[in-house]
């Protein structure tokens, strides 16, 4: 079998996504090597993987300007050395460490994350046989797909229109391309949008490959092939773009987690089990990307839950908030600064949640309806709308959401038994992806690419 390099940001989500991705290939035979820009190496080695840490990525990597100068000063500072601060700038996002372990591992394959544009035109330029890794429902702009990080449902309301999709769609561009241009010429040609096209040509990468993007990152690639860890059924229905591949949810059941306690000294287990042993619902509430803001909404939903004994809340703050911003909590409510939360869902009637993607894929895998108050962050309101279009929870909204509106809220995700059947459905769906082997059958065709030669008709895709 081959060797097969998986190159991620090493954020949690992904990371996490990344270790059921190598028990699945590393199962079907195939040496498997992560990577990340990120120090991570403990975590992975926590699952018994093979990593390799890559050099931090300088998002901004001109020179810092004297911050004595006024703004006139250093826009003539960034005139005078432009030529100096640019190749300091290419120099700076020449990925030679990445271009050292593909020298090394030599992998038949590499499946690279979507914002690594760095690596991405490395293994190109490296003549390396690759695909792109999306953790994210499609960014790709389709025919009557709104896009990810707006509410908007297609058939729903004025918005939802194929019109007015197509419309939004157009007013992000000329509002991006604006802000690119912007940047461009404000810095002469150092931002990272232009240093990376700098990078591009170096690597001999095809500019007719690279797209305008919208999120994430500065550049979409429309043609080369791509791999996305979600799936298709939880999509808004559409003709997805050509050499996607849906591979469905990378949820990693057997992931290291230690244990949590509570603020009160409660062990999650005992809380769990006494819990069920009780006869009590379980809610399993997971906002740990909520910010300092975002508290109100929290006292919010404690007093939504008071007043009902037979729920018990497993309440996980994140690093952004702490348990002493609630005063006096109900015996119901049990506050954790983290959670693991494999074995929370495992035992969970209902999840709260923020609407991160890894979090649904989770939720789904257990079978567990939810109950969405969007972060509103990045493609939270995205991932929201699809939780709600596909009835396997309700979306609301934490700005506007009293005790009450909570507390009916939870009572009719809980008694109606429509989501938790819906649930189960999509679970099925997604079981299906690793009962068929998808990941394993796509790897072994994208081992054996299509032959697509560039224009130069020197290299193949």
């Amino acid at each position: 079998m081959a060797k097969i390099l998986i190159v991620t940001t090493g954020l949690t989500g992904i990371l996490h996504a990344s270790f059921e991705m190598t028990r699945r290939l590393t199962e079907a035979g195939h040496t498997v090597k992560l990577a990340a820009p990120r120090p991570v190496g403990d975590r992975v080695g926590e699952q018994g993987y093979a990593f390799a840490e890559l050099p931090e990525i300088a998002v901004d990597p001109a020179s810092i300007l004297p911050s004595s100068k006024s703004r006139l000063g250093r826009m003539w500072l960034r005139f005078r050395d432009r030529k100096a601060r640019r190749a300091a700038a290419l120099e700076a996002y020449r990925p030679a460490a990445f271009e050292r372990l593909l020298s090394e591992f030599d992998p038949g394959l590499t499946l690279i994350d979507i914002e690594l544009h760095e690596y991405i035109f490395a293994a190109y330029g490296a003549g390396r046989n690759f695909a792109l890794l999306s953790q994210w429902y499609s960014t790709w702009r389709r025919p009557g797909l709104p896009y990810l990080l707006t509410e908007t449902t297609p058939g729903e309301g004025a918005e939802g229109s194929p019109e007015a999709i197509g419309a939004y769609w157009d007013s992000v561009k000329a509002q991006r391309r604006r802000m690119f241009d912007k940047m461009a010429r404000l810095s002469f040609g150092t931002d990272r949008r232009s240093v990376l096209l700098a990078l591009a040509d170096e690597y001999g990468f095809p500019r007719r490959l690279i797209g305008e993007n919208w999120w994430p990152g500065v550049f979409t690639y429309a043609e080369l092939p791509a791999i996305s860890m979600s799936p298709l059924e939880m999509e808004f229905p559409h003709d997805p773009r050509p050499g996607l591949t849906y591979v469905g949810p990378m949820v990693h059941t057997n992931r290291k987690e230690a244990t949590a306690t509570s603020q009160r000294g409660k062990k999650l287990e005992e809380l769990l089990g006494s819990a069920k042993q009780a006869g009590r619902r379980v809610i399993v509430v997971t906002v740990s990307t909520l910010l300092s803001g975002d508290a109100g909404f929290l006292k919010n939903l404690i007093e939504a839950v008071r007043r009902r004994p037979d729920w018990t809340v497993v309440l996980a703050l994140g690093g952004n908030l702490s348990a002493g911003s609630f005063g006096n909590l109900p015996d119901n409510v049990h506050v954790f600064s983290w959670l693991p939360q494999l074995q929370a869902l495992a035992a969970a009637d209902l999840s709260i949640n923020h609407a991160g993607i890894h979090t649904i894929h989770e939720c789904i895998h257990f079978g567990v309806p939810q109950l969405v108050y969007s972060g509103k962050r990045s493609d939270q309101p995205g991932c929201a709308a699809r939780v709600h279009y596909h009835g396997i929870g309700r979306k609301k909204d934490k700005d506007t959401a009293t005790p009450e509106d909570i507390r009916t809220a939870i009572e009719e995700v809980l008694s109606n038994l429509a989501y938790r059947e819906r649930t189960g459905a999509m679970r099925s769906a997604c079981a299906a992806y690793a009962e068929q082997g998808i990941l394993e059958r796509t790897v072994l065709q994208l081992l054996q690419p299509t032959k697509q030669t560039t224009p130069d008709g020197n290299r193949t895709l």
